[in-house]
């Protein structure tokens, strides 16, 4: 049988245009619905890198799989004022346009007058326009949110782990005799990038006066060099869950796309050993405070299971009557609460005579645009620059009056940003000029001494072993995890491959991880 070109539009029609009515709209709503999910799709793609930088897909899936209890709500206006309008008002205006093109159809049939041939041009080009803008769409989200690289890192694995990682369950810990406190602040999106140029920041006029001074003071293992000032964050630990884990464990976040197997009530990183496990093993309290909804990111779950942490959180402060019931701004409350709520956990901790680990996170300088309190000052024109230094003036008056309590004396305080800003906007110039952003670290009143004067170039793991060393606590490594104790002389991984070939390496897939850290494996 011949099938002409007209007889093969006219057939064209019969499935997809004229008959039957119902396949006919069907298609027009179908149309309709790619063109929505393309262009969603490419804003998706302009947002993301806006609102968060330049952030890893593993940081966007592991948000998709863990909790979300607490989320700033100015995400979700961000995301429906910037993504939704303009793929809506195009889909809805093609939707009326085929609502039209319907109803002359029908009358044209109706009338013996329809056009079969221009007709089915007529679909098949704007068919092909549809899938091309839903193609593209595709493609545009997957380079800007990173899938690309996702999928090349796990389809290459890395020997990292196998090479130069240390199971911190298999160390031995010696404590002192006299057990020191430790208190570790976990400071939101704070960098040394906010300080003057004289201590290698951007800024002619320091944004954290207070807490550079505190540095200037204290140990940072910089020794005066500028230009390693802070610690260099590696792209799995480039968020807040992903910072407080590689910081007391020593271990990237590399989420699986079945990563919801884990992220639980009753499973986070459970290979995972951690500096709350060491110390609860040793009759330390363990307490974390924040001003959000702990469950958020699952950070609950990963202190409940890595030291039986007492979390002290938005709902606790409610339940304890430290603000109203129906109380909530920003993330939960403000910081100027959470210091005052500190003060109260840290006095109640230090009656009892035991040893505590306290940590605290802070939520004031998170993006967008940070949270101004009542005591916040206009002294630099934009809003996120004021919350800056509402924070460094916040933080080092809490560290001074830790500093007047009796315990002090026994007591070690770790300053550390959580991760890197992910406000976007606000470093645009800043990371155009080619500055390296890194994030704001010192240890105050430790009682180890680093054995070398040289500057070290130092990462999110290299805390951990850093961090019980303080302590005056002595292990048989030099390495725990895939963090140095940068009180030895022993290179970082960073000094000794180059951050941006580890930052490649341990975003790789990995055998070991998954087998050993990811789901707890035991080895032979």
């Amino acid at each position: 049988m011949t099938l002409n070109f007209e007889s093969f539009f006219c057939y064209t029609n019969y499935c997809f245009g004229g008959h039957p009515v119902k396949k006919r709209r069907l298609i027009s709503v179908l149309t309709c619905v790619l063109v929505f999910l393309g262009l969603l799709l490419i804003k998706v793609g302009e947002w993301v890198p806006q609102n968060f930088g330049n952030i890893s897909f593993e940081q966007i899936l592991f948000h998709l799989i863990v909790p979300m209890e607490g989320t700033d709500t100015s995400f979700v206006e961000s995301f429906v004022e910037y993504c939704l309008p303009m793929p809506a008002f195009i889909s809805g205006l093609l939707l009326f346009f085929c609502y039209l093109r319907d109803r002359v159809v029908s009358s044209d049939i109706k009338n013996n007058i329809f056009e079969c041939k221009q007709y089915n041009i007529l679909i098949i080009v704007t068919t092909v326009a549809c899938l091309f803008i839903y193609g593209f769409g595709i493609t545009d989200c997957i380079y800007a949110v990173g899938i690309d690289e996702y999928w090349y890192n796990v389809s290459h694995p890395s020997k990292i782990y196998e090479n130069y990682y240390v199971d911190p369950s298999t160390v031995s810990y010696i404590f002192p005799e006299q057990k020191r406190n430790l208190i570790y602040i976990f400071l939101e999106s704070m960098e040394t990038t906010y300080e003057d140029f004289d201590h290698g920041g951007a800024f002619e006029e320091s944004r954290i006066p207070e807490l550079t001074e505190l540095a200037d003071n204290n140990l940072t293992f910089s020794f005066g060099n500028n230009d390693n000032n802070g610690f260099l964050v590696p792209s799995l630990s480039s968020w807040t869950v992903g910072g407080l884990v590689g910081q007391t464990s020593g271990v990237p976040l590399n989420i699986p796309i079945d990563g919801n197997s884990y992220v639980s009530d009753k499973s986070f990183l459970p290979g995972a050993y951690s500096i709350g496990n060491i110390l609860e093993s040793n009759g330390y309290q363990n307490e974390i405070l924040l001003g959000s909804d702990a469950k958020f990111g699952g950070r609950k779950y990963y202190f409940e299971q890595h030291g039986n942490f007492n979390v002290v959180d938005y709902n606790s402060a409610k339940k304890n009557k430290w603000i109203d019931k129906d109380y909530r701004v920003w993330w939960g409350y403000e910081d100027l609460k959470l210091f005052e709520f500190a003060k109260i956990e840290l006095t109640n901790l230090a009656s009892t005579g035991q040893p505590f680990n306290f940590n605290m996170l802070t939520a004031d300088t998170h993006h967008i645009g940070g949270y101004p309190c009542s005591e916040c000052e206009d002294i630099y024109g934009d809003q996120y620059s004021d919350v800056i230094r509402c924070s460094s003036k916040h933080v080092t008056e809490l560290v001074k009056w830790i500093q007047e309590q009796p315990w002090y004396e026994n007591t070690t305080i770790i300053l550390a940003g959580d991760h890197k800003s992910m406000d976007s906007n606000w470093f645009n110039d800043i990371e155009n000029s080619g500055y390296n952003r890194k994030c704001f670290y010192t240890i105050i009143n430790s009682v180890a001494a680093p054995k070398t004067q040289n500057s070290r170039k130092i990462s999110t793991y290299d805390l951990f072993p850093t961090t019980l060393a303080s302590l005056g606590v002595t292990f048989n490594s030099d390495r725990l995890g895939l963090g140095t104790n940068l009180y030895i002389e022993t290179p970082t991984l960073v000094e000794e491959l180059g951050f941006k070939k580890f930052d490649k390496e341990i975003t790789k897939h990995s055998n070991y991880y998954d087998k050993y850290i990811l789901y707890g494996k035991r080895k032979n």
